[in-house]
């Protein structure tokens, strides 16, 4: 060997040994040192077996073991069955089960289980490609006997449950479970059985591959496997998990019926009832309540929404000469916000209030003009007809007919929580009035008296566009019907009273609340109070509310007080966000100062 080959090689294995991993083309592959466990015998040997390779091989990318040793399907199907089960086989109890947990172990057993599995399936299609050269000879020479127990039923399954257990974010367990499914079904020699099935709906469900569920729901009663009430579940949570875009990044100029085909699950849902009818499955309200929820879980539309506000960024410089704003203390300047590498201060600005027809205080008893047409209703009225959102109409004849017996199921009543469900969709689709009529006269008239959760998604759905009026209405009548109001509710309120640039009342609802039904609202919602005192320039309003954080500090629990908001007023003390460094910091950022003797206790 050369000399310039020989520092080649070194400089390579240098590489290796100062990274955790290594790229071998598009797929991210675990390096002999990614186990810290390893010893350094068995890393040497690694090494050993890399330097004996040539140095095309190594620049390409190995494929080791999690200890180090060379891959074979033997140990790849060794290790998918370790990843597979409760924290490796280990046990382990409720309050040591993470200190067992090894996600990296089955994060790394999973990429080697899909490198095989597509090596294999390439080497079937008579694909050729440069895995061949980076796969160890133990596996491309492995016997068919061990191929066949690495493509068998059980060995696949284990492989999907552990692929669930890495906790992938949605859209790359999706594309994953295709790829695999692809690779599968073209080699071939894969039976589809009972628990393989079940485990691949598991997988498309939590995916998101809402078509791909719906065949396996109907391969599984066409080969008259026995139905179960968790493979109708992971059906449902199909259409959920592939709604997960649309509640992300939903675009809310565009009209319920420009939006995508996910938008109203009908088709899907009939289905799913035709499959269970077939089979024998009854319906229970439980499922039925899990198919409404589809229709609550693509997000907000543009009818619920209104952008009350916009952030301004203001450069700062030092010079007073220049027309923005002057801070002349360094220690402002190093801790404010900075845009393009320059501070700036933030400040709000407040947009026009929404259009009067999306707010029910102020269309109570007037008429609406239908648009495009001259007729004029009441609001209720417009938002009952079929056309004011598809996918709400669609969803209250979707309850409608389980009421009736859909699909050929036996008829079921709706409860408590299919009618909040309903609320839900209808605060999501901006249709307010109709929230409120099934709140005050569709409950009562059924036998069902709405809960503090409704009573928060009505709530919720208010302050999205400022309706003050109507949300004090209701939470009178919350308190009135001896509903104790929640952390979610106080939200509400606070939510409601921002979004109007009302921030003093905001703080003084924390207050009454604390003070009135021992209840605080989420630590961000403080935060929220804060950044919206700061970026308008209520820097006292802001202090304000620091006082009254400071106050949450000195509590000190007595006899009146339950262990759950003890609990609570505990895990608030403890809080890093709300800790003394953290405001100041929070101040520094607007470009605000919050001294030492702002503070009347230290922590």
């Amino acid at each position: 060997m050369s000399l310039a080959s020989q520092h080649q090689r070194l400089r390579v294995l240098g590489r290796l040994v100062s990274t955790t991993c290594t790229k071998r083309g598009e797929r991210l592959k675990p390096c002999f040192l990614r186990r810290e466990a390893a010893s350094f015998t068995q890393r040497s040997r690694c090494l050993s077996q890399i330097a004996s390779r040539p140095i095309a091989d190594i620049e390409s990318g190995m494929t080791l073991r999690n200890d180090g040793d060379e891959m074979t399907l033997q140990s790849v199907i060794t290790d998918i069955d370790t990843a597979a089960r409760f924290n490796q086989g280990k046990g382990g109890g409720p309050r040591s089960s993470k200190t067992l947990w090894n996600p990296e172990f089955v994060k790394n057993t999973v990429e080697q289980y899909e490198d095989c599995l597509r090596f294999l399936y390439e080497q079937h299609q008579g694909i050729s490609s440069k895995q061949e050269v980076m796969m160890p000879v133990e596996l491309t020479t492995a016997s068919k006997d061990m191929q066949k127990l690495f493509l068998s039923s059980k060995t696949t399954e284990r492989a999907f449950r552990a692929m669930l257990r890495c906790k992938y974010p949605t859209t790359l367990l999706s594309q994953k479970v295709r790829e695999w499914e692809r690779y599968i079904g073209g080699i071939g020699q894969t039976s589809l059985t009972d628990g393989l099935s079940l485990r691949m709906l598991e997988a498309n469900g939590k995916a998101g591959n809402v078509g791909r569920a719906i065949t396996l729901l109907r391969i599984r009663k066409s080969r008259g496997y026995p139905p179960t009430r968790t493979e109708f579940v992971y059906a449902i949570q199909a259409i959920q998990s592939a709604g997960l875009y649309l509640r992300r990044n939903r675009n809310v100029y565009l009209s319920d019926n420009d939006q995508p085909q996910l938008d109203d699950p009908t088709r899907w849902l009939d289905d799913i009832l035709l499959n269970m009818n077939q089979r024998g499955f009854p319906l229970t309200t439980e499922l039925a309540n899990r198919m409404l929820n589809t229709y609550a879980s693509t997000g907000k539309s543009g009818k619920a929404s209104h952008f009350f506000y916009r952030v301004l960024r203001h450069p700062v410089n030092v010079d007073e000469s220049d027309g923005a704003d002057s801070i002349t203390d360094d220690a402002t300047l190093r801790n404010m916000a900075r845009f393009r590498n320059r501070p700036v201060q933030i400040r709000m600005a407040m947009r026009p209030p929404p259009p009067y027809h999306k707010i029910p205080s102020q269309v109570r008893g007037k008429l609406v003009r239908k648009p495009g047409t001259d007729i004029k209703q009441l609001k209720l009225d417009r938002e009952l007809d079929p056309d004011w959102s598809p996918p709400l109409s669609a969803a209250v004849s979707f309850a409608d007919s389980l009421t009736q017996g859909a699909c050929g199921h036996d008829p079921i009543e709706l409860d408590l929580i299919s009618y909040s469900i309903l609320i839900k969709a209808c605060v999501n689709r901006g249709s307010l009035w109709r929230a409120m009529h099934i709140l005050d006269e569709v409950m009562p008239a059924n036998g069902v008296d709405p809960d503090v959760v409704a009573y928060n998604s009505l709530l919720n759905g208010l302050a999205r566009v400022g309706d003050t009026p109507t949300m004090n209405e209701y939470f009178t009548k919350m308190l009135a019907n001896n509903l104790s109001p929640t952390k979610e509710t106080v939200k509400a309120i606070v939510d409601g009273l921002l979004n109007l640039g009302d921030v003093g009342s905001a703080i003084t609802v924390v207050q009454d609340c604390f003070n009135q039904h021992n209840t605080l609202p989420p630590y961000t919602t403080h935060l929220k109070i804060l950044e919206f005192a700061l970026g308008r320039g209520l820097t006292y309003e802001a202090k304000r509310h620091v006082y009254f954080i400071q106050q949450l500090w000195m509590w000190d629990r007595n006899d009146y007080h339950s262990d759950e908001f003890a609990r609570l007023m505990d895990l608030t003390q403890r809080n890093p966000k709300l800790s003394k460094e953290a405001l100041q910091q929070l101040f520094a950022y607007f470009g605000e100062k919050l001294e030492d003797s702002d503070f009347i206790s230290t922590r």
